[in-house]
């Protein structure tokens, strides 16, 4: 983990190399949304987000009854913000940001669900994401798991080739895209001054809930 104090957020700067962890994408509204149906299950369980952002999702995990909530981000600044957001909205003592290498050799913490929300920028990090979903559905017992995709560039779809390493080794596979119209989204986007209202074809999987 980094230190996180979220006073030295407003003050340290650091160059942004990568934009799309400081935008509130349409795939987190959905995985928010999709944890809100479970409920019961988020009630006191240990939760995972993959690239989290402005944590949209960390949030909803939290606010929904998650005993802890681990925020996993290779960027400084973003787990800055997040813990600063979580705090913010009273819910800094559940949260536990973690800066963590997806690319890396070291495994994932083990948790009861695991969300991966709109990190599907390009193939090499698409692969990544499948790779992890394998190793985390491949243990005993597995966590629940919620992906999402609003974006669905060329060459992230995954699946495939998950379905084809989980064959015999995950009761819920194969996994399956599911595709959402959201309406009305209001956020900013990638060199786009301001908010801006728009329609999102997002996709999404989600597998291993009981309720």
């Amino acid at each position: 983990s980094v230190d996180l104090d979220p006073a030295s957020a407003p003050i340290k700067k650091e160059k942004i190399g990568d934009p799309f962890g400081v935008i509130m994408w349409p795939g987190s509204i959905l995985a928010s949304k999709e944890l809100a149906r479970h409920q019961k299950e988020v009630y006191n369980s240990i939760v995972m987000v993959l690239g989290p952002g402005t944590g949209v999702e960390v949030q909803a995990a939290a606010k929904l009854g998650a005993s802890c909530v681990y925020a996993l981000d290779i960027s400084k600044l973003t787990l800055k913000l997040l813990k600063f957001g979580a705090e913010q909205a009273g819910v800094g003592n559940v949260v536990k940001p973690i800066q963590f290498d997806l690319f890396s050799k070291e495994g994932l913490p083990d948790c009861d669900i695991i969300v991966v929300a709109d990190v599907l920028y390009n193939a090499e990090l698409a692969q990544e994401v499948g790779r992890r979903c394998v190793e985390v559905l491949s243990r005993k017992s597995p966590p629940k798991i919620i992906v999402t995709d609003s974006q669905r560039f060329r060459g992230t779809d995954f699946l495939e080739d998950v379905n084809i390493r989980l064959e015999g080794r995950y009761i819920h596979a194969p996994l399956e895209w599911e595709y959402y119209e959201l309406v009305n989204i209001k956020g900013s986007g990638v060199m786009i001054d301001g908010d801006q209202i728009y329609d999102a074809t997002t996709r999404m999987f989600s597998a291993g809930w009981t309720d």
